[in-house]
């Protein structure tokens, strides 16, 4: 003869109910927590990585005057530097020539008469110029700064000049700037070789 099942108490059951309930609800809370975890961390590292490529693009935008400038110098620099495989009359001529083209007249190479510390004459704007060329590398000393004022004096000029493909010493700078001689330096002679439109040749590669 059949067991009858012995029924369960509704207190019991209920009870039964409750805990699967709460155990389910236990569940559920820690699969969505774990979800929130997740989507914060990817949140997190997505915002990261957007404020460093942020930071790089900020970083290239302030740095790209600067980057500008020093290329522009830099390639300033360079042109004047041709100049270099000139020899000393050779620039000088050629000098003369980038100087005609941007304006300057009456120009006379003093070389063939003994220069007087004055490579150049000329005359732009009512003016009268005695230029002094110094072609090397390294900078220019104040020593060509009293050349070009005593030739100027002596040549009764209304300013002197000193120019060069490279820069000048702090001493030539602090003499000129009481002497009133004016400095030419690299970053002027591109520029005036660029308005000339002239190359430096030498005449080996003439």
């Amino acid at each position: 003869m059949a067991k009858r099942k012995k029924r369960r108490s509704l207190p019991a059951a209920l009870a039964d109910a409750l805990l699967t309930l709460i155990d389910a609800l236990c569940e559920g809370a820690a699969s969505l927590f774990m979800l929130l975890g997740r989507g914060l961390l990817a949140l997190l590292r997505l915002i990261g990585r957007g404020l460093l490529a942020l930071a790089r693009l900020l970083a290239r935008a302030l740095a790209f005057p600067f980057v500008r400038l020093s290329r522009l110098r830099g390639g300033r620099h360079r042109r004047a530097a041709q100049c270099l495989r000139l020899t000393g009359e050779e620039f000088e001529a050629y000098l003369a020539q980038v100087l005609r083209d941007n304006g300057f007249r009456e120009i006379e190479l003093t070389r063939a008469s003994g220069d007087q510390g004055v490579d150049i004459l000329a005359t732009r704007n009512g003016r009268s110029y005695a230029i002094q060329c110094k072609n090397y590398e390294g900078a220019v000393g104040n020593f060509a700064v009293q050349e070009a004022y005593a030739g100027a004096q002596f040549y009764g000029c209304d300013e002197a000049a000193v120019v060069c493909p490279g820069t000048f010493t702090r001493a030539a700078k602090e003499l000129a700037a009481s002497t009133g001689v004016r400095l030419w330096d690299g970053v002027w002679l591109s520029r005036m070789m660029k308005r000339s439109g002239r190359k430096p040749r030498h005449r080996e590669n003439a």
